[in-house]
């Protein structure tokens, strides 16, 4: 490369310290980013999104449950909701969480007799 005064090194040493700074912060970007892996017939929550620019303690951003009927490939998901009335919709696989489904009382217990087992 030809350097006709030291602007012109500064200025690519400039360029180049940027786009190391970009590499970096892309590369620890996608090391912390998490697959979200859905299966078909898991039991979904879906973020409301009318609620995202609203920020409030009390407000109840998850919608759901919601069962998995397909998962795309480029990262949308054919829901269908729990209810007698099954209404389908495609939504972004981003706004949804795995919904853990909530004990019954002998599942409970059957899950404290295990680690109670598992101490002894």
């Amino acid at each position: 490369m030809l350097q006709l005064n030291g602007l012109d090194g500064q200025r690519m040493q400039a360029l180049l310290h940027s786009e190391v700074g970009q590499l970096q912060r892309k590369i620890w970007h996608d090391r912390h980013l998490k697959e979200k892996q859905f299966q078909l017939g898991d039991w979904v929550s879906l973020y409301d999104l009318r609620y995202k620019y609203f920020k409030g303690k009390l407000r109840r951003r998850w919608l759901g449950s919601y069962t998995v009927e397909k998962y795309n490939d480029n990262g949308s998901v054919l829901i269908q909701t729990i209810d007698e009335e099954a209404i389908s919709m495609l939504v972004n696989g981003h706004r949804l969480k795995i919904y853990r489904k909530p004990l019954s009382k002998q599942e409970f217990i059957e899950t404290l007799g295990k680690l109670v087992l598992a101490v002894e």
